[in-house]
């Protein structure tokens, strides 16, 4: 399967029929926002659920680099990393954006960009919900293994998500979940398990195949997206993001992670080959799922980290791999476009 290659430059689209509120807005230009000024939402004392968050403690595998172990946990609305946001005015759909290895940094500048195109808004920081907040993006991303940030973050976005289907200020018809590299890999799972009369589609960005492996099925249509020089995590410097695979014993399958790759490709199946994210989204495709593939130029891994970066880089195992960030400003914009385009596609007529 060959992704569709999109170059920075503005879509000619047509506005869809009768979308009101801030589909509409968005197909005039991200000027208009949903109904005024933003706010924070009113998340009370007895929103609070402390008893939620984990208790995970860093684990030394080898040298510097790291897994982790303990009680997992889920989601508190009144921990210090959650900003949960809804416009002024009126029930918006929500966007929940989950990060990836680097913790809650990769997401605080998307996370701006929906807000400011009218839709409620949710982030967190997974790693702090889990008991292990004060560490730099630079430790996470580059110091700890895969499936151990995956399984951090699967479990507090699926809690995340359960919180906010339940929300009043929200249209809570129409949940959008937004995630980039690991958090990525982490929306697609959940896109095999949320409740499509709550989500209505998920944007995976840079989405690694390796750690919980992803679903066989989906419930809910998904687009995914790389940035044409992304090589983010890739030995080879010949090898792009959407190449990207490793040994089987890589992967882990985990409790509530939804059938999939890492069921057939895990510990017990060492020298094996652990799918791509092309060859997953076909499997997916095979089984009926609605996935589109994107790939968008001028952009390497995470568009929102900042201006585009080429490099690469040593990570605490030792091995050095692709480091390339950020987009063109340009990129960037084309890609919330092809954000926007995704998200109107799926939206409900009010």
């Amino acid at each position: 399967m060959t992704p569709r290659f999109v170059r920075p430059r503005p879509p000619k689209r047509s506005c869809p029929p009768r979308l009101a509120g801030l589909l509409a807005a968005w197909c005039v230009g991200l000027g208009l926002l949903w109904t005024g000024v933003g706010a924070l939402a009113q998340v009370t004392t007895s929103d609070c659920r402390p008893e939620a968050r984990g208790q995970m403690q860093l684990v030394v595998l080898r040298g510097n680099f790291h897994t982790v172990q303990g009680q997992p946990g889920g989601f508190d609305p009144c921990e210090a990393s959650v900003r949960y946001r809804v416009p002024a005015g009126g029930q918006a759909p929500l966007m929940i954006s989950v990060h990836g290895g680097g913790g809650i940094a990769d997401v605080r500048a998307s996370d701006e960009a929906f807000h400011a195109a009218g839709m409620a808004t949710l982030v967190f920081d997974a790693y702090a919900m889990q008991g292990l907040p004060g560490r730099t993006s630079l430790f996470w991303a580059r110091s700890v293994s895969n499936e151990a940030r995956q399984r951090m973050i699967y479990a507090t976005a699926l809690a995340a998500y359960d919180w906010a289907r339940q929300r009043q200020d929200i249209d809570a018809r129409q949940i959008y979940l937004f995630g980039v590299s690991n958090g990525a890999a982490v929306v697609a799972n959940l896109a095999a398990v949320v409740d499509p009369t709550h989500v209505r589609g998920v944007i995976a960005e840079g989405i690694t195949p390796i750690g919980l492996g992803l679903p066989d099925r989906i419930r809910v249509p998904v687009q995914l997206v790389f940035g044409r020089l992304d090589d983010f995590g890739s030995p080879d410097p010949a090898m792009l993001r959407w190449q990207l695979s490793d040994d089987c014993r890589l992967n882990v399958r985990v409790p509530r992670v939804p059938e999939g790759s890492a069921w057939r490709c895990n510990a017990s199946t060492p020298g094996q080959r652990i799918p791509t994210a092309l060859q997953w989204a076909q499997t997916v495709r095979d089984h009926g799922g609605r996935i589109e593939v994107v790939t968008i130029e001028d952009m390497a891994h995470n568009a929102y980290f900042g201006p585009l970066r080429q490099q690469r880089a040593t990570w605490a195992n030792g091995e050095t791999y692709g480091a390339s960030l950020g987009a063109t400003q340009e990129a960037r914009e084309r890609f919330f476009q092809e954000m926007r385009a995704f998200i109107a596609a799926q939206a409900l007529s009010r």
